[in-house]
């Protein structure tokens, strides 16, 4: 599948998405710890792929890649808490699941082209 997003402006969007769904949560009577869990790691994925946007080499660049990767994963873990513990539901939920699947695709196909030194940072 091919991703016409620029991954930058992309998690940008996720970012946003994230922050509003954690307010419908609140609005449910989830549990702020969980909903600062879940903005926390939301936000982290964007937060980290425009960091390593200013890497000074390619090994920092890698670095960041990876650690946004892995707060995708996070966002993920959090998702399913949320549905089987408190069963909440939402048109944004759904979104943003769809969104966090299909970055933490992209990211991982990053970071594995950067590792095998198939891409180069300025393909971004």
């Amino acid at each position: 599948m091919k991703y016409e997003r620029e991954i930058g402006d992309w998690t940008a969007d996720f970012a946003v998405n994230i922050i509003k769904l954690c307010g419908e949560m609140r609005k449910k009577g989830i549990d702020i710890d969980v909903i600062i869990q879940l903005r926390k790691c939301g936000t982290s994925v964007g937060a980290n792929v425009n960091e390593g946007k200013s890497s000074s080499s390619r090994k920092e660049y890698v670095r960041f890649y990876e650690i946004a990767l892995r707060s995708a994963r996070e966002v993920i873990f959090w998702f399913k808490v949320i549905e089987k513990g408190y069963a909440f539901e939402s048109e944004l939920l759904n979104d943003c699941k769809k969104d966090v699947f299909e970055i933490k695709n992209v990211l991982s196909t990053i970071v594995i082209k950067l590792k095998g030194k198939g891409l180069m940072t300025s393909d971004l």
